[in-house]
């Protein structure tokens, strides 16, 4: 994209962008709102929550089966160009990365973002660098895209990051800003509920508004419920950080405009990230071609939510009128009322002189199965996700043996796999990242294992870390371990690499006493005349 020159057309040329990176803002947040409410408590914000709220525990469910952070370990693997040599750095390298990725808490942000994308539709996770990297997870409503209509981050020409600051935040993080006073007095801060004028309880209630009068009936539970939404009573300034690729400069061009469109950075984002690479990796685990989005997991459960919230709902009020039958009656004189209250109170008593009074209770009839409608709604459920009775650890009609339940469980899990390799996608992304600005920022002096030392910007540029094994599933675990062992009867790799495979609890106590009980053995070996002495302990 050509970005003008001149400061006024360049000004503008950025302010255009932003209004059409945000122009579907809106929508989509009410559209989020929405889902966020059905997601948390079962029901729409305007209604109650559902008795039993299904999709939680369904999503939280699914969201396992996709990610694991306990398991989860990378792999770098690099180039056919480059040479054998950086073999030896790689195994160093993959440490440092792992004690990186827990140290800044990454495999919890992967983990929220993961959740709140099945709810959502996607999510981003946002890499800054101070001090070390920080991961931050954005969620959908907070971000906007030129094209829609396109996939990939990478792919598209604008992006938008739209975030609230206070105003002594601001104040403090343009300490090298030469305008910083001038800055200062321009922006506005307010609060900023996510922008809604209507109290939060009546935004619920009211059937038609023309401000500022309002019209509705209002049917509010006073004792109200806990929404899990933050409050915020510190006024805030509305922040957008466009990023824009540059076709001069090869790289993106950083611009930072705050409320009421003050432009405070216009910057190449090398200076802030990785020249040619964009913070914002998307969490998308059922992307479609057509929609940047993709597709979210809780819409897709919403009408069957409603469906078991309704026949719930008529099964209580069945049981109800059990507990509670009708009554009808007749031949009685005065007022029913109390003759009614009278008959459902213990020890009540009724008496009446006319020869043909009578008191009928008519209970419902219940029926054997009352709940058989709720249990195949919620096997819609698990059809919706691909989850089986067998992956959920219930048992399945005819399996007769703990062969045929792994075998169910690895034909079972297709779909669950599927969803877990583009997961896996979006894993790897970040971990490559995580690696490249280690590269760039971090100057720590590791070992290879020929004991020489060296930085991570040593080691060469042509590399892609990659989920080892697709452990980031525990789906896949058993195939693993299955195809450690048979590696390991087959002789193929030695008890050192299958503890690397299995990963086991004090991995590296084990490998340290294997190499010193491998030292002893080969010490205490004979070794016969004109015969080596053999080097292998296993």
């Amino acid at each position: 994209m050509r970005i003008p020159n001149n400061p006024d057309e360049r000004e503008a040329f950025y302010l255009d962008l932003m209004y059409k990176c945000s122009v579907s803002h809106e929508e989509r947040r009410a559209d989020y709102s929405s889902l966020r409410s059905f997601y948390l408590f079962g029901n729409d914000a305007s209604a109650p929550p559902a008795i039993f709220n299904k999709i939680y525990p369904h999503i939280d469910q699914l969201s396992s089966f996709l990610y694991s952070a306990e398991t989860t370990r990378f792999s770098i693997d690099i180039g056919a160009s480059v040479s054998s040599m950086e073999q030896k750095r790689i195994p160093v390298l993959i440490k440092a990365l792992h004690d990186e990725w827990q140290n800044s808490n990454a495999d919890q942000v992967f983990s929220t973002a993961l959740n709140w994308a099945l709810c959502y539709n996607s999510t981003f996770i946002k890499l800054v660098v101070n001090d070390g990297i920080h991961p931050y997870m954005v969620e959908p409503s907070a971000m906007g895209v030129l094209r829609e209509d396109a996939q990939y981050t990478d792919r598209q020409e604008a992006i938008m990051q739209t975030y609230y600051i206070t105003r002594s935040e601001l104040y403090s993080r343009l300490y090298s800003h030469p305008k910083r006073d001038s800055i200062i007095k321009r922006v506005s801060a307010s609060q900023h509920p996510e922008q809604s004028a209507i109290p939060e309880g009546l935004d619920r209630i009211m059937t038609s508004q023309i401000d500022p009068t309002m019209y509705g009936n209002v049917n509010l539970d006073l004792g109200g419920i806990n929404r899990y939404k933050a409050r915020v009573s510190e006024d805030t300034i509305m922040m957008q950080e466009l990023w824009v690729w540059n076709d001069d400069t090869k790289d993106y061009q950083v611009v930072t405009i705050a409320e009421p469109q003050v432009l405070i950075y216009d910057r190449p984002g090398e200076s802030l990230f990785l020249k040619g690479e964009c913070p914002f990796i998307q969490v998308c685990p059922d992307p479609q071609y057509d929609y940047f989005w993709g597709q979210s997991e809780v819409q897709r459960l919403v009408f069957l939510q409603q469906m078991r919230n309704k026949r719930i709902e008529e099964i209580l009020e069945l049981l109800e009128r059990q507990v509670n039958p009708p009554t009808a009656i007749s031949g009685f004189t005065g007022i029913l009322d109390e003759k009614n209250f009278a008959l459902n109170r213990a020890g009540g008593l009724l008496a009446s002189d006319m020869p043909n009074a009578r008191v009928d209770r008519l209970p419902p009839n219940i029926p054997n199965d009352l709940y058989e409608s709720v249990r195949e709604i919620d096997l819609m459920f698990a059809e919706v996700s691909g989850i089986s009775n067998v992956l959920s650890g219930r048992g399945e009609t005819g399996v007769r043996s703990s062969g045929h339940a792994s075998q169910l469980a690895r034909l079972g899990s297709s779909r669950a796999k599927k969803r877990a390799l583009v997961t896996e996608d979006a894993l790897e992304k970040v971990a490559t990242l995580y690696l490249k600005l280690m590269q760039a920022y971090d100057n720590k002096h590791f070992f290879d294992d020929d004991g020489n030392k060296f930085i991570a910007a040593q080691f060469t540029n042509d590399f892609v870390v990659k989920v080892d094994a697709h452990s980031n599933s525990p789906i896949f675990t058993e195939d693993l371990r299955d195809l450690a062992f048979n590696l390991f009867k087959a002789q193929a790799i030695d008890r050192a690499s299958l503890i690397d495979l299995l990963e086991p609890p004090m991995k590296q106590m084990l490998l340290d006493r294997l190499k010193a009980q491998e030292a002893k053995m080969a010490m205490q070996a004979p070794v016969l005349p004109g015969q080596a002495p053999s080097a292998e302990g296993a």
